[in-house]
């Protein structure tokens, strides 16, 4: 999609491999379309960085923290030479109210976004009852090499 024919108030981002486009937990005041590159998104958690996921060209970033305001939940950094453009908060109604597949577009997004969301929320849960079915089964041996030792005496 050509989004910087089509909205007039937009700013083209050059970056080169490696580059941070943002960091999380800094003010969102602008989303962005890939034009052409590639994107990693890292959180930070227990002093690691996870990755999130990996944007390519014609997806959409950044859209949920500027249309619901607060800050960055992840750092995006180009994993190739990449062009984004973007769209200021103010911005982005007018936009809408005049593009209506750019709204169309970006609900896409968003609704891939929530079902990747609810896929990471069902590998968790599995997760979480194996972690669980393990502590019992360490249990069940801790108690039996008990009640071994107190038969040997």
């Amino acid at each position: 999609m050509p989004l910087a024919s089509t909205c007039k108030v937009t700013k083209t981002h050059s970056l080169k491999k490696g580059d941070i486009l943002f960091y999380e937990g800094t003010p969102a005041n602008e989303m962005f379309y890939l034009e052409s590159g590639r994107l990693s998104v890292t959180k930070r958690i227990l002093n690691r960085n996870i990755k999130l996921g990996e944007l390519l060209q014609g997806e959409f970033l950044g859209e949920v923290a500027v249309i619901g305001g607060g800050t960055r939940s992840a750092t995006a950094r180009a994993t190739t030479d990449s062009t984004v453009v973007a769209l200021d908060r103010k911005h982005c109604d007018q936009c809408f109210a005049n593009i209506p597949s750019c709204v169309l577009i970006v609900m896409k997004a968003l609704a891939n976004r929530l079902r990747q969301a609810d896929e990471l929320v069902i590998k968790i849960a599995r997760v979480h009852e194996l972690i669980n079915e393990l502590a019992g089964k360490i249990q069940s041996l801790e108690s039996s090499l008990l009640e071994e030792e107190k038969e040997r005496g």
